[in-house]
């Protein structure tokens, strides 16, 4: 009896739980939205690849062949497809997060329910993650760890709330890092060189003009290898830059949510980029004529020498299905050939519900025992089965477009951004084979393939020889992705803005852009020394230009301590000793210095006589009513004015040099003084105020010399 009894749930479980199923209920409503024909997605399938939904193995960490526990795996599914069709992303730092934290769920609780998450166990999962990856690729994770964690927290599926962050530092760059992270990224220069040469020698195979032609593609642009297949045939516009100038661009759909653009082509790379694509054009017409076929006309089964003038539902012999389908029947009989192929289709993984149907349906129909011997003067000529099966143009016509064409026919992939009759790199199958005596296949349709584009310039695959090698470049190669770093170092080392550089490569964050920055910390030095050669002068005008801390002997003291910039000038006065006594008074203290020659100081100066003549004339009005205080701010507005004048008057002065400093007399008072004043505390005390119904010598002349009269 007491093995039957049920557990309490807190109502904050419940909320939790209630919480996870409408999100893991929301995912599942939607994802009908990638449904192939007569091919649904399945919810419970490891992978949703099948479906166009990339990267979404829930598959536990280490064990690519071994699934997520049953109670997280929902959960990740949602969090998969919201990340990847939702937010358009397919970070892999999302799922290996994911991974660690089902990880430390089953490490610490036993079992992996995600509404039982504690910081510590988002602690274990960032230790998981450390043992298990690099440094880099560690703090990577525990950014998404922390994601998911405020995720879980805001949307309520977490029983008990709490707040945590990883305590993961980023990874430090040295000097030594940081240039063998650029020889690691940057393409070499003898790849550059060896892949210039061979595009120049104008090669004639399919693949080395589709590998040629893409890598001046990427050199002209930074842009990643699989948004070559976004390219369209016409995909070139010519504009008038910001200078009128005629500029080159390219038109592009960049991938991690940045979406279509326009690319600039700069003037170098302009011409090399047009031959680059007028050669793929060149040999691509016919595939994307037989692309166009294929869209427009569905039902119908390719047409080609071998099939036979009959009607779509007219049945077809076993002699006639193997011309169809363009199989060689030298070795064995039409009808085991054909069983091969439709044995094939019903065990590929990749094969539509309805291909498999079909298939299934003929398969089942060969009759292995009936048969009988067919002689013929008697000899014996072969064997008729008593097969039900029935073989006609529209069932292969269905069979040939699952089995040859890509799965997201007629566009080139699940975004569906272009189709295949528009695709610059679209190729019959085929088409890039080296060996001699094998032709394009007779069906299909590929493009540009990431894979094979790296194995011509890594040479990683053993029995294939990278472009490198079939031309006499011996021990040369190059990562597709190195090309988009070392444009990216171009853009920083030529001074382009991070806006824009963010901008042409595709990029959402600016952030992003130090990942690709590979210029050297001496190509830094040099470029200061260029731009900063007064950064070692002892000049102070130089330094004040160059905006390097101004040291005492740079103003004639002896120590070594930094002075301070002012509004006006620099101020000497140490304030290790004691506060400003001047309380901000720059203009009346004999602490403060201007330096002729500086010009954004001089403009200061006049901004400052301008505001102090508008004041002047508010405070004479003021004092002349008998305004309580108006006489004190006049007066001080008449000692700053009148010093004001004096310094521009100085400052502008041709006869005296640039870098000459100015120093003014104290006028003594300081906000010490002026609080004894005001308690009558002061020995002698200058009052400051101007007689009532008196007129001021010398504020008649001040506003004589600055025009100011009633």
């Amino acid at each position: 009896m007491m093995n039957n009894v049920l557990p309490f749930v807190p109502r904050s479980g419940l909320a939790a739980r209630a919480s996870l199923n409408e999100f893991v209920n929301w995912a599942k409503s939607q994802i009908h939205l990638y449904d192939k024909p007569s091919d649904p997605v399945q919810w419970g399938a490891i992978s949703w690849s099948r479906w166009g939904i990339n990267n979404t193995r829930c598959s536990k960490l280490g064990k690519r062949n071994e699934s997520l526990d049953s109670g997280m795996i929902d959960y990740v599914k949602a969090m998969l497809f919201e990340e990847r069709v939702v937010n358009l992303s397919e970070d892999n730092y999302r799922l290996n997060a994911l991974r660690c934290l089902e990880k430390a769920l089953l490490d610490i609780n036993k079992e992996a329910d995600i509404i039982s998450v504690t910081a510590a166990i988002f602690d274990r999962a960032t230790l998981i993650s450390q043992e298990y990856n690099s440094e880099s690729t560690a703090y990577s994770t525990s950014l998404q760890l922390k994601r998911i964690c405020d995720k879980l927290i805001e949307s309520g599926v977490v029983a008990k709330p709490f707040i945590w962050d990883p305590q993961v530092k980023e990874p430090k760059m040295t000097l030594r890092k940081s240039a063998e992270n650029a020889e690691k990224k940057l393409p070499s220069f003898e790849s550059i060189a060896a892949l210039g040469d061979i595009f120049s020698s104008n090669p004639e195979s399919s693949l080395d003009i589709m590998v040629t032609s893409a890598v001046a593609i990427l050199l002209s642009q930074p842009s990643r290898v699989g948004e070559l297949s976004y390219i369209k045939k016409d995909c070139f516009v010519t504009d008038r830059d910001e200078q009128g100038r005629s500029q080159l661009y390219m038109l592009w759909y960049s991938q991690k949510g940045f979406g279509a653009n326009r690319k600039i082509i700069p003037d170098s790379m302009a011409e090399i980029c047009k031959e680059a694509v007028g050669r793929i054009v060149d040999i691509t017409n016919e595939a994307r004529g037989y692309a166009r076929w294929l869209e427009e006309n569905p039902d119908d089964f390719p047409h080609h020498i071998g099939v036979p003038n009959k009607h779509l539902d007219a049945p077809l012999t076993m002699e006639e299905v193997c011309k169809c389908l363009m199989l060689s029947t030298k070795n064995h009989s039409p009808r085991n050939v054909f069983k091969v192929f439709i044995k094939k289709i019903c065990t590929s993984k990749s094969s539509s519900g309805l291909a498999r149907e079909v298939a299934g349906d003929i398969l089942s129909g060969f009759n292995e025992d009936g048969v009988s011997r067919v002689y013929i003067k008697g000899r014996l000529s072969g064997y008729e089965f008593n097969d039900t099966f029935e073989v006609t143009l529209r069932k292969l016509n269905l069979l040939v477009r699952e089995k040859y064409l890509p799965k997201h026919f007629p566009y080139t992939d699940s975004k569906k951004v272009v189709k295949w009759k528009d695709a610059l790199f679209c190729f019959r199958s085929g088409a890039f084979s080296v060996n001699k005596g094998k032709s394009e296949k007779p069906f299909g349709i590929t493009g540009m393939c990431k894979h094979r584009l790296s194995t011509q310039l890594t040479g990683t695959q053993k029995k294939t020889q990278s472009i490198f090698e079939r031309y006499g470049y011996s021990g040369v190669k190059v990562n597709t992705h190195a090309f988009r770093h070392l444009l990216n170092t171009v853009a920083q080392r030529g001074g382009l803005s991070q806006e824009l550089i963010a901008r042409w490569s595709g990029r959402l964050h600016e952030s992003q852009n130090w990942v690709y920055n590979h210029v050297s910390p001496e190509e830094m030095a040099d470029k200061l020394e260029v731009f900063l050669p007064q950064v070692v002068d002892s000049n102070i005008l130089a330094s004040i230009k160059t905006n390097v801390p101004i040291r005492m002997k740079n103003v004639g003291g002896f120590e070594n301590r930094i002075v301070h910039r002012t509004e006006f000038g620099v101020c000497v006065h140490d304030y290790a000793q004691e506060p400003c006594a001047k309380f901000n008074n720059c203009l009346t203290c004999g602490e403060h210095i201007c330096v002729k020659g500086d010009d954004v100081k001089l403009l200061n100066l006049k901004d400052e006589r301008g505001y102090l003549r508008r004041s002047l004339v508010s405070f004479k009005k003021e004092a002349r009513e008998e305004t309580y205080g108006a006489n004190t701010w006049l007066e001080t507005t008449i000692e700053k004015l009148e010093r004001c004048e004096q310094l521009i008057k100085v400052l502008e002065d041709p006869t005296i040099e640039d870098g000459a400093l100015v120093k003014g007399v104290d006028n003594s008072w300081t906000a010490g003084c002026n609080a004894l004043s005001i308690r009558g505390e002061l020995g002698e005390s200058k009052s400051g105020i101007l007689p009532k119904n008196k007129d001021d010598d010398r504020l008649a002349e001040l506003e004589r010399i600055l025009g100011l009269g009633d």
